[in-house]
């Protein structure tokens, strides 16, 4: 996020505001084309992680025949050949349409179409090895490689934002700036398969190759692809409606608030990423620690975005003035403030979203955001289509507060014991989104007021859970005793579950 903060800024004034705009776009065709694998990594993650539990194995070879690190390649390797072709087609596809895609770009003369045709190649490249690196990463998550996973993340999303500024002192054409992304992109991709290799040899011998578990991991990831598919629709059809109705320097006044906040995302995200696997590995074997991870994971979740909304309300116009300038922070302030909502609810609705895709039920959520699509995408277009950016920031707000209210009603039905907790969380995160609503619909230093108190009240409540449950604690235990079950034969244990997430968790 800091990454962000500081190359933004230099970017917006190099390239200007119509290819800033056409930049943040392909940003976002770019992360919606990387999730285009048949849902075969989530699929890959959830399957090698409950065999872990069952077995007791995972990347050693001391277990059961076949379910050690062997059993792991004959899932993985094809799995991961399978995602590297798929990466090729939709790269292809991308290439052949190029064309029409930059026509869309409803940018200015001064852009000339041939650059964001370019830049569209470049993007075809890239799809493939998101892919891969998706695929790659999926072995390591599985076994809980949490720490060198989130290095490599890291460096990455710093890759993405910088590396462009190294380029603007030669060309401020998109072409270059895409490229140097494409460069950190194929870094990273390259330290998750030597990470992986380390971990499960055989995924470079074909030979280890089998089919033993292909049959469950292609149903599953079906349903996972569904969810690849619409999630990312929803998350970025707002952008792309937009660009429809209205300039893409205009859209920027929407797109560089949501990047943003959408970078805090990090932190459900590694929750996500620690919680997946170990929900899958625990839920037959110790089903009674699925409420413990949700309340855990689930305050912690709250208290952070808590602290997010405050301090929008607080401080974001003036963040945005000194950061941007006065007359951006002046049409993208209100944008903010409607966001922060959404991206609260959204971050909530992680931790449910992740449970239930961890116990095996990944058609319930595939189903869930099915129906909330053609809903969403009505909305949306009335709403932008009546009120512009302001209108997409209600829409996209609207729609993760009702999915993350919809999935912690569900959850309780399929991860039993985790009903009151999940009564828990969503009344206080309700009870976050009216008070920040109740201080955007009063205005000025009096509606700021009665948002910052509503939300000291809900954060005291949340702070005493966390405080007086300790269930971070329990949450850390349940990870190193999943972690322990991965551990390979003959090696500490300590290191299957990093330092920062034992802290933070």
């Amino acid at each position: 996020m800091l990454a962000a903060l500081l190359s933004i800024p230099w970017l917006l004034a190099a390239v200007g505001m119509e290819r800033f705009g056409a930049l943040t776009l392909i940003w976002a065709l770019l992360g919606y084309l990387a999730v285009l694998d048949l849902g075969l990594g989530r699929s890959l993650v959830q399957i090698v992680a409950e065999r872990v539990g069952r077995n007791g194995t995972g990347g050693g070879r001391g277990g059961a025949a076949g379910e050690g690190a062997e059993g792991t390649a004959g899932i993985a390797g094809p799995a991961i050949a399978i995602m590297a072709l798929l990466g090729l087609l939709t790269g292809g596809v991308v290439a052949g349409l190029a064309g029409g895609l930059a026509d869309r770009f409803l940018l200015g003369s001064g852009t000339p179409s041939q650059e964001i045709r370019d830049s569209l190649m470049v993007v075809a490249a890239i799809v493939p090895i998101a892919l891969v690196s998706a695929g790659l990463r999926g072995v390591l998550e599985a076994h809980q490689r949490f720490r060198p996973i989130n290095l490599v993340r890291m460096t990455v999303g710093v890759l993405n934002y910088l590396s462009p500024l190294c380029v603007l002192p030669f060309s401020q054409s998109l072409v270059p700036v895409i490229a140097a992304i494409a460069v950190g992109r194929l870094i990273g991709m390259v330290a998750y398969g030597v990470l992986a290799v380390r971990l499960v040899p055989d995924l470079v011998r074909p030979a280890r190759y089998g089919r033993q578990s292909l049959r469950g991991l292609f149903t599953m990831s079906a349903w996972m692809m569904l969810n690849n598919l619409i999630g990312p629709a929803m998350l970025y059809a707002d952008r792309f409606i937009l660009l429809s109705l209205v300039p893409a320097a205009l859209v920027a006044f929407y797109t560089t608030p949501f990047e943003i906040l959408t970078r805090l995302m990090v932190v459900p995200g590694a929750l996500s990423m620690a919680l997946f696997p170990l929900a899958s590995s625990l839920f037959r074997r110790d089903p009674a620690a699925l409420p413990r991870m949700l309340d855990a994971a689930g305050h912690l979740t709250l208290a952070v975005f808590l602290a997010v909304q405050a301090g929008v309300i607080v401080g974001g116009d003036r963040v945005l003035e000194l950061w941007l300038g006065p007359a951006f922070a002046a049409n993208s302030g209100p944008i903010l403030s409607i966001l922060t909502l959404g991206v609260f609810f959204n971050a909530t609705a992680y931790v449910p979203y992740t449970l239930i895709q961890g116990v095996g039920r990944v058609d319930v959520t595939a189903r869930l955001q099915l129906a909330e699509l053609p809903v969403y995408l009505g909305v949306l277009w009335f709403l932008a289509d009546r009120y512009g950016a302001t209108g997409a920031a209600i829409a996209w707000s609207l729609r993760t507060a009702a999915d993350c209210g919809l999935l912690l009603v569900l959850l309780p039905r399929l991860a039993p014991g985790t009903g009151a907790v999940a009564r828990t969380i969503g009344l206080r995160a309700g009870a976050a989104g009216l008070a920040g609503l109740a201080g955007l619909s009063i205005g000025g230093p009096f509606g700021a007021s009665v948002g910052l108190l509503g939300l000291a009240a809900v954060g005291w409540g949340v702070v005493r859970r966390l405080l007086g449950t300790r269930s971070w604690k329990r949450l850390c235990g349940a990870q190193r005793s999943a972690a322990r079950l991965s551990a390979p034969i003959g090696q500490p244990r300590r290191d299957m579950v990093p330092d920062r997430l034992v802290d933070t968790v």
